[in-house]
């Protein structure tokens, strides 16, 4: 199977792709079941919980955009 280049990541590129990344991993780092204390109160860890969610969403969309905006700059068609 040969590899075709389309492009090659230009310097905002790749630092856009890795703070996205970075974020992907802080946030699945932050939903592990034993991320807060045992003995946190049922609300801060509601809470706790709810953040991380949102921000684990929130880092995924941001990693799509990336790769729907290079996809858009560059004519390639997405599947």
């Amino acid at each position: 199977m040969t590899e075709k280049v389309i492009t090659v990541l230009n310097r905002d590129d790749v630092r856009s792709l890795e703070i996205a990344y970075n974020k992907t991993v802080c946030a699945k780092q932050a939903l592990r079941a034993n991320a807060i204390p045992p003995y946190a109160p049922v609300q801060t860890a509601d809470k706790y919980f709810r953040e991380a969610i949102f921000a684990y969403a929130d880092a995924q969309y941001l990693q799509e955009y990336f790769w729907r905006d290079l996809a858009r700059r560059y004519g390639i068609r997405q599947k």
